[in-house]
């Protein structure tokens, strides 16, 4: 069934996709015997901005947390665990790399920047990506809408039923989660822009057949450019990350008092 006819669509402003209305899926709280027993995502966009920030430590979900009887059973959780941990291991190689003072040659040097720079651009492009699955996967949004979809897929996405019946529009599924908590507008005119300058980087920088093109210089200098670099893309992602930790949050409280009740007095 599709979404679309079963939930109201919302456009705020002209040019911009539709937002529908969703309710949660019983898989947004893993259930034992019946029992609630943990809500079904992990808060990784919190936990790596706070870490970013020097506010705490990235706690990271491993394939033993995953074997036990009772546990967290969104499979983004886990990967968007793997994809933090890759991340914050290439700013720390890129900090290393950019602080040291040992003799590299340069060639060397520049293909190191080179190399560390396309991973973070990448992993950042990514982080956006799997944060937002792994909370549109305790939705009832169809999950064909975004189980293969790239970072613009999630942005916007074509209606087919509406395309067919001769009435085309798009749907934002980031901004239908955004929806629900009256923040779709901070999304749109901050979040949306800046994910899309992600997406054009990732697509021009450093996917595909593309990356930057080998400019040898001096090795300090090719240091220098990746700390530049590197602490834009971080900020960048700190900002980003805000937005989606919000949504982490509201979704985590409004579960926390439902599953104080059976799901089928939540679910209609």
């Amino acid at each position: 069934m599709s979404i679309v006819k079963k939930h109201k669509n919302t456009q705020h402003q002209q040019g911009v996709a539709y937002h529908v209305d969703w309710g949660f899926s019983e898989e947004s709280i893993v259930w034992d015997g019946g029992k609630p027993v943990v809500i079904n995502f992990y808060p990784i966009a919190t936990e790596l901005r706070n870490w970013l920030l020097r506010k705490g430590r990235l706690s990271l979900l491993s394939q033993t947390e995953k074997e036990l009887p009772v546990s967290i059973k969104n499979p983004y959780s886990y990967s968007a665990s793997s994809i933090a941990a890759i991340f914050a291991n290439s700013l720390n190689a890129g900090h290393k790399f950019t602080s040291s003072t040992e003799d590299i040659d340069d060639m060397d040097a520049e293909i190191e920047r080179i190399r560390l720079y396309n991973e973070q651009v990448l992993y950042t492009s990514r982080i956006c990506e799997v944060t937002i699955k792994q909370l549109l996967h305790c939705t009832l949004i169809p999950r064909r809408l975004y189980k293969k979809a790239a970072l613009g897929g999630l942005l916007s996405t074509d209606c087919k039923p509406c395309r067919k019946a001769g009435s085309p529009h798009a749907i934002s599924l980031l901004g239908s989660l955004a929806h629900r908590y009256h923040l779709c507008l901070p999304f749109e005119h901050c979040l949306v822009e800046h994910l899309k300058i992600v997406k054009r980087r990732r697509d021009i920088e450093a996917a595909h057949s593309d990356t930057q093109i080998i400019n040898v210089r001096t090795s300090q200098t090719s240091r220098e450019q990746l700390k530049t670099d590197s602490v834009e893309a971080a900020n960048e992602l700190v900002h980003m990350l805000s937005h989606i930790s919000e949504l982490e949050q509201k979704m985590f409280q409004e579960l926390e008092v439902l599953s104080s009740l059976p799901y089928k007095e939540w679910s209609e």
